[in-house]
């Protein structure tokens, strides 16, 4: 090859490495536009995370749900990424303080603000007399709150009570300081709480006020129906008297106490719905042409409590349980029979148990503030017959025990 030759090919090459650097310091860097679109992603997330802190930091929501707050966390996290990648992954340092100091700016201006007062819970004590308001802090930086409390109830939009009572922040748990007033419901119990009449109490210490609408279920205490029903025990063979193949042999006497319910296709004649907390008396009386076949002892409740006098064992136990899982109070006897599912009052323990028309009655009543003496009364009647003659004079071979509309 010719000294032209070679000449020449190095030309070309140096040409060809000039037009590669060329190329290499003009084309654009990639990812400029993945940096851009992290950067407004990340500013965008920081503005989320900051705004929601503000939200789930209220003393209200951090009672209820306190793991919420991870959520503007988790999110400041995320756009501390993006932010960082949006700038090249510089000024670490000056990221990280800004988006903490933003993430921490609620609590800072709680800290040095003025102090306010946040109802965030209601507990009804164990014998269901009190409501307890737990009372929650936020800013004081300078004292917590205390003196004396203005407490005001009102029952569908109306004040019915009012008072003043001692308050301090001087109780703490976790979730920060807190201060506890006590409600006695006797006080300013009305009737019973619903959707169209809540009760709602306002608190104010120094100015520090807030509202709170109390727990509808712990103020729901006066009885609006009762319903009953007397359930014959029937006995075979050697259980029964005259030569029946079948009879009555006792009846279980059962009641339902509590608020009315809506009547559905399937259900025209509903239970009431229970009530967990009432108090009241009852009396139970079945009854012949106005004579006492059965008197229960009375029953007296409170708070879901039922007693009354067994006279040792002749009535079940003497005690029950009612509200919890219903609104039946079953008035038993001294014999178990599994098919009306409780005892019975045998009926050779009647006063009165020849064939005709019985009346079970059930009178209600309660005392102020729960209701005004007004008696709840139910009556239902039965007729007990003798059955399975013939026109031919054969002899009747069983008892029966049939609701009937009237005596």
């Amino acid at each position: 090859m010719s000294d032209g030759g070679l000449l020449q090919k190095a030309m070309e090459q140096q040409s060809s490495d000039t037009e590669l650097v060329a190329e290499a310091v003009v084309a654009p860097p990639k990812g400029g536009p993945m940096f851009s679109n992290s950067l407004k992603l990340g500013l965008a997330l920081a503005l989320v995370s900051v705004v929601s802190m503000w939200i789930f930091s209220s003393p209200s929501i951090q009672s209820d749900w306190s793991f919420v707050i991870l959520l503007p966390i988790m999110m400041g996290g995320a756009s501390f990424w993006f932010i960082w990648n949006g700038i090249g992954r510089k000024h670490t340092e000056v990221i990280s303080v800004v988006l903490i100091l933003l993430l921490a700016s609620p609590f800072m201006a709680m800290s040095v603000s003025s102090s306010s007062l946040t109802i965030t819970d209601s507990t009804l004590s164990s014998d269901a007399t009190t409501i307890t308001l737990t009372i929650r802090e936020s800013g004081g930086l300078f004292g917590s709150a205390s003196g004396d409390a203005d407490v005001s109830v009102s029952y569908g939009g109306e004040e019915v009570w009012t008072t003043s009572m001692p308050f301090a922040v001087n109780l703490k748990d976790g979730y920060g300081d807190y201060g506890q007033l006590v409600l006695p419901i006797v006080s300013f119990y009305s009737d019973n709480a619903a959707d169209d009449a809540k009760y709602i109490v306002s608190i104010d210490v120094d100015g520090a006020s807030d509202t709170y609408i109390l727990n509808s279920a712990h103020l729901e205490r006066t009885v609006e129906q009762v319903k009953n029903e007397a359930l014959a025990a029937i006995g075979e063979g050697n259980d029964c008297d005259g030569g029946h193949d079948n009879c009555v042999i006792g009846v279980g006497l059962r009641t339902w106490v509590g608020l009315p319910r809506m009547s559905q296709p399937n259900d025209p004649d509903p239970r009431p719905a229970p009530l967990v907390h009432a108090d009241f008396e009852m009396s139970a009386v079945l009854s012949k042409d106005g004579v006492t076949a059965i008197e229960y002892p009375t029953v007296t409740v409170t708070n879901g409590e039922a007693i009354w006098d067994s006279e040792s064992g002749v009535y079940g136990s003497g005690s029950a349980e009612v509200g919890d899982f219903g609104s039946e109070l079953s008035l038993p006897g001294s014999v178990d029979d599994f098919v009306i599912g409780m005892p019975y009052i045998p009926r050779d323990d009647w006063q009165e148990n020849d064939y005709g028309c019985y009346e079970f009655t059930v009178t209600l009543t309660q005392s102020p503030p729960w209701g005004d003496r007004t008696a709840h009364t139910a009556s239902k009647y039965y007729e007990l017959v003798e059955e399975g003659g013939d026109e031919d004079g054969s002899p009747d071979t069983h008892e029966s025990w049939n609701e009937v509309s009237s005596c």
